[in-house]
């Protein structure tokens, strides 16, 4: 046997002798036996080797049979050698202390193990932790003589409580019984899932369990899968009798997951997003429940099914997993996949949604009530048809086409085709609502305080009141009360309709023979050039004032009055420069008026009333004196005449 003190002696004296040896096969009694040898063969301690199992022999039967544990060992590869691990004794003085263990616990009481064998009785201590108290002799003596052990060194015991270095050491003798030993059983649950084993305790001289003793009860009984080596290990320093100990355990089959659609847009049509303002209130007109995409935008993506990890029992037989169920995207309109079946993306410019399961972009939406607190305002990329009416406060755009089939109450309208309301637009006072501009062409059964304007025509069959009505092209009123009544209605090319003015005299002003986008730019323009032009009459004033106080003291201006002198009369030049830019741009728009080819018309079917003030081009005429029949007006000579009524030449069906 080899006690602690000709371990360490030995290990010093051969420190130097080892050095360069890195590896070495030996043998031994056991496992533990083994490593032992070749710690003192490599002059290296415990802890930093790894090793290779050769043979792990066996115990035998009363001593008779029994075959040596060999081993290959060697230093753990961990980097260059500090001088703590190149002093061996100072390792030994240290183990058990790394980092790593302290980690565990910050303060814990140290530990100690008695374990008996065939030959002998073995001790191992555990120093504390932080704060912790050390073992004292007399805690690991009673344990022995709890155990029937009284040969032991007591001397041997005493070191090692000091060194507590985590190493069985042998401490004693005693009269081995092997029919006393420790008996262990073992039970399976969970379907192979898990290894328990039971162990009962030993009787008066029976041996402990090690490690190599339960893994080889384990082998024998086919338990070969999921062993929890530091379950033995921790078994062994610490038993626990007649109670089921975790020993293995196998790992249960993880399915793939299917594959899933991750969607770029909302699919819950009726989930509602509110909108906050700058200053923390909200808009609860703008439940953006309308979701835009463009054309060649991404939709959706599929994220493919994931493969199954098989799962194992403790007797390695191997558990099949499902892999991840695939799936097909539902395409519906205006969309198409990419990407090897990855990636949809739309075809048109709409809105998206996901309908039946399918992803659809559609170019016109359908909503079958009103737009009022239900739907919120309405912005889209397409075109809209509202099967209700558009109610005081809110707005709808749409880059198309917008088609209402009840009435426009005091609310906004945008769309960059036609806008087309059945039941008349009535937009009642103020200027933040009652705005209805359209692309192309406005139809409706009449506009009433309204602002319209039209890229190309207004065409209404009951009559225009109060409102500002602008076209690119021609306002066209027909219809039995077809009447154009107050208001300011311009259009490039012709006005028609059955009446202009009322009884009353309303101001009613109709204007033709030029571009209205234009002439209202140029309107704009010479707005800013005369208020630009008073700005720079006040610094000139100013200037010429600071000129008289020179003339008059015949004296230099002091700092201060130069400084402002400097400052006006650079002010005076900018506002030069930019009246000079607005004059540009008046004349341009004043060339393009003059350039337009077309003279304007202006046409009743039935009635001018007296109070109507003509405009065509440049010429403008105010009507003293009713028209009782048809009439219409063009521009001759520089005068506003009348000729024989020309109706409209136009198809007025809707488009």
């Amino acid at each position: 046997m080899i006690s602690l003190d000709d371990f360490r002696e030995r290990m010093k004296e051969e420190a130097d002798k080892t050095q360069k040896i890195r590896s070495v096969q030996v043998t031994g009694k056991g496992l533990e036996d083994a490593l032992t040898q070749a710690s003192l063969e490599l002059g290296l301690p415990l802890r930093v080797l790894e090793y290779e199992i050769l043979d792990r022999g066996r115990r035998g039967i009363l001593g008779l049979g029994g075959q040596p544990c060999r081993i290959v060992a060697y230093e753990a590869i961990t980097g260059p050698r500090s001088e703590a691990e190149n002093d061996v004794l100072e390792e030994l003085q240290l183990a058990g202390n790394d980092d790593d263990d302290a980690s565990l616990a910050k303060d814990a009481n140290g530990r100690f193990s008695v374990r008996l064998s065939p030959d002998g009785v073995w001790a191992k201590v555990f120093p504390p932790m932080g704060d912790g108290d050390a073992v004292v002799s007399a805690d690991l003596e009673q344990r022995l003589i709890q155990r029937g052990i009284t040969d032991y060194d007591t001397s041997i015991l005493s070191v090692l409580i000091q060194q507590a270095d985590q190493m069985w050491v042998k401490v004693g003798d005693f009269q081995y019984n092997p029919a006393n030993d420790a008996l262990i059983s073992l039970d399976v649950a969970e379907e192979g899932m898990k290894a328990f084993i039971r162990v009962q305790e030993p009787g008066p001289g029976g041996g402990d369990l090690t490690v190599d003793d339960i893994r080889g009860f384990l082998a024998n009984n086919s338990i070969v899968y999921g062993i929890m080596e530091d379950a033995l290990a921790e078994y062994e320093n610490f038993p626990v009798y007649d109670t089921p100990f975790l020993v293995a355990e196998g790992h249960e089959p993880v399915h793939g997951e299917d594959a899933k659609v991750i969607y770029n847009f909302e699919t819950e049509p009726d989930k509602i997003h509110i909108q906050e303002r700058e200053d923390g209130s909200v808009d609860f007109k703008e439940l953006n429940k309308y979701q835009n995409v463009v054309k060649g935008q991404p939709l959706a993506r599929k994220v493919a099914p994931q493969p199954g990890k098989d799962g194992r029992t403790v007797f390695g037989r191997y558990i099949p997993a499902k892999d991840g169920a695939d799936l097909q995207i539902g395409l519906g309109k205006n969309v198409t996949i990419t990407d090897n079946g990855s990636t949809v993306i739309a075809n048109e410019s709409g809105h998206v949604m996901l309908k039946n399961g399918k992803i659809t972009v559609d170019t016109v939406l359908v909503i079958p009530g009103n737009v009022d607190a239900r739907s919120g305002n309405v912005n889209v990329l397409g075109s809209v048809v509202i099967k209700g009416n558009v109610e005081d406060g809110f707005s709808v755009t749409a880059q198309g086409k917008i088609e209402v089939a009840g009435f426009v109450g005091k609310a906004n309208l945008d769309a960059g085709g036609d806008i087309v309301v059945s039941r008349g637009i009535n937009g009642g006072e103020g200027d933040e609502f009652g705005r209805i501009i359209a692309g192309k062409t406005i139809w409706s059964s009449f506009i009433q305080n309204a602002q319209a304007e039209a890229g190309e025509f207004v065409i209404v069959s009951a009559g225009i009141v109060n409102s500002m009505v602008t076209a690119q092209k021609k306002v066209l009123c027909k219809g039995k009360r077809a009447k154009i009544v107050g208001g300011h209605v311009r259009a490039t090319e012709e006005v028609n309709a059955v009446t202009f003015g009322s009884p009353g005299g309303s101001e009613t002003l109709i204007e033709v023979g030029f571009d209205p986008g234009v002439k209202e730019e140029l309107r704009q323009l010479t707005e800013q050039r005369d208020a630009l032009e008073e700005q720079r009459d006040t610094v000139d004033l100013n200037l010429q004032g600071i000129k008289r106080q020179v003339k008059i003291q015949r004296r230099r201006l002091s700092a201060e009055k130069e400084k402002l002198f400097n400052e006006l009369r650079l002010k005076h030049n900018e506002l030069v420069k930019a009246i000079k830019a607005l004059n540009d741009e008046i004349n341009k728009k004043k060339e393009y008026l003059e350039s337009l080819l077309t003279q304007g018309k202006v046409s009743a079917s039935k009635k001018v009333m007296a109070g109507v003030t003509l405009r065509i081009r440049d010429a403008e005429y105010a009507v003293k004196d009713s028209y009782d029949s048809a009439v219409t007006f063009i521009l001759e000579d520089d005068y506003i005449r009348t000729v024989k009524y020309q109706d409209i030449e136009e198809d007025l069906s809707r488009r």
